[in-house]
């Protein structure tokens, strides 16, 4: 039965990871986090929607690639100008004879409105007229795509802590270099001796395991399978774990 062979092979292979370096060993390999997103600027520039702009000099604000002189206080900022609206108060005519109560005739100037907040004086009312000018404002640049914080690796859009020193990241895992005892890199996880033919070793051993698993494509044969695959799976797994430094 494929499936019970299926299951030995990945039964057995995994006791077979013992440490073992005659040929061939696994880099050890420490797990560090699931990756998240990007989500950072690179020193000296700050973020606005979604892209990293050089910073705005003082009494600017940016939005995207420019830089927009800010509003004086008690100023409305409508975007590419500031502006006080016009406003209409009643004046103090407390100074105004019966007759003349807004001091538009003979007691004219009798009424008055607040000083120095840019009211004219028109009797009964005191107005202020709208006011507005243009910003001034300069570009800074096109936006750059954010990146990973210095104690992060960028791999695949994702970040990542940084390895131990000497260690090589490959997604959420911190891959370990290869022992003196096996210096020859292998499919990126294993580590041979000199000499080692990692291309050829991998291929014959999948065919090895491979045709015992088709043996076992019967009830009778599966005792025979569980030491033949054990056998093979060992061979695999190339004796376990690396060691050393």
């Amino acid at each position: 039965m494929k499936s019970f062979a299926l299951v030995c092979l990945l039964a057995v292979g995994a006791v077979a990871q013992k440490n073992d370096t005659q040929h061939a060993c696994w880099k050890k390999s420490h797990p560090r986090g699931a990756g998240k997103p990007i989500d950072a600027c690179a020193p000296g520039l700050v973020l606005d929607a979604g892209l990293c702009y050089k910073p705005c000099q003082a009494n600017y604000t940016g939005v995207g690639p420019v830089c927009w002189e800010n509003c004086p206080p008690g100023w409305d900022d409508t975007g590419a100008t500031c502006m006080i609206p016009e406003k209409i108060i009643s004046a103090n005519n407390s100074a105004c004879p019966w007759y003349d109560e807004c001091g538009e005739g003979l007691a004219k100037g009798c009424s008055n409105c607040p000083p120095n907040q840019g009211y004219h004086d028109d009797g009964c009312t005191c107005r202020r007229p709208m006011q507005s000018f243009d910003k001034k404002s300069y570009g800074r640049g096109v936006g750059v795509p954010m990146v990973c914080k210095p104690d992060e690796q960028e791999q695949a859009g994702l970040c990542y802590p940084l390895c131990p020193n000497g260690s090589v990241g490959d997604g959420p895992v911190c891959w370990d270099p290869c022992p003196a005892s096996n210096p020859v890199h292998c499919a990126g996880t294993m580590c041979g001796v000199p000499g080692f033919n990692c291309s050829q070793e991998v291929k014959d051993d999948l065919n090895s395991i491979l045709q015992t698993e088709v043996a076992c494509s019967t009830p009778d044969d599966q005792q025979k399978c569980v030491a033949d695959i054990g056998k093979d799976a060992k061979q695999f797994y190339m004796d376990g774990i690396c060691s050393g430094p």
